[in-house]
């Protein structure tokens, strides 16, 4: 396998595995994708960014039975709101290139969505946007289709921002448990995550 090849594999294995599935799940539908296109096509991570985008959807209407007050459940019902217009957004791409959207899977999650456990709600949001922001930039270079490439650009900067809405949702909360610096704009550059990253923060949300 070349090195253009490889590089191929391991990026796409980002995308694949931070839309939650496991990674030898996700190494049989690249090495299927490898062979049948030389690298991952603009559907293959088209559909794979859908799948993480309704496990988004998912998660946030979940956090309704936290019971969130004030500006953290104005940004949550926000963020919903968003998630759902990429989910349509990225429905719409698919079928504009003659594919069908993949099926809304069925999602598991390791907490309960409680007000008792708010803390543990915006933790596992958190990790989720960390992956989604990795997933998204590691797509990047995949893409060969233009307007996907900028399309792709503009979710993973509204992921961004809610990745620092969810900081600053969890210092509000005095999170004792937040990482970095204690503030919402904890890092200066993005960057993609690694399947063991992808992997731990969202691999085992969809029900087998």
């Amino acid at each position: 396998m070349g090195k253009e090849r490889v590089l191929a594999r391991r990026q796409f294995m980002r995308v694949l595995t931070a839309a939650g599935l496991s990674s030898a799940f996700a190494g049989s539908l690249l090495d299927r994708a490898l062979a049948a296109h030389g690298g991952p096509s603009d559907m293959d991570i088209l559909q794979l960014a859908l799948t993480a985008e309704y496990l988004a959807t998912d998660a946030y209407a979940r956090t309704r039975f936290a019971s969130f007050e004030g500006e953290i459940r104005e940004y949550l019902e926000a963020a919903l709101a968003q998630e759902e217009a990429h989910v349509k957004a990225l429905q719409d791409a698919i079928r504009s290139l003659g594919g069908k959207p993949v099926e809304r899977p069925q999602f598991v999650y390791p907490i309960q969505f409680l007000s008792s456990t708010r803390l543990q709600v915006l933790r596992l949001l958190n990790a989720l946007e960390d992956a989604f922001v990795g997933a998204y930039l590691g797509a990047l270079p995949l893409l060969q289709n233009k307007d996907l490439v900028k399309a792709a650009g503009s979710i993973l900067g509204n992921e961004a921002v809610h990745r620092a809405l969810v900081r600053d949702s969890r210092l509000s909360l005095k999170d004792p448990e937040l990482p970095g610096p204690r503030v919402p704009n904890d890092r200066a550059f993005e960057v993609a995550i690694t399947p063991e990253e992808a992997q731990k923060a969202v691999s085992g949300f969809i029900r087998k």
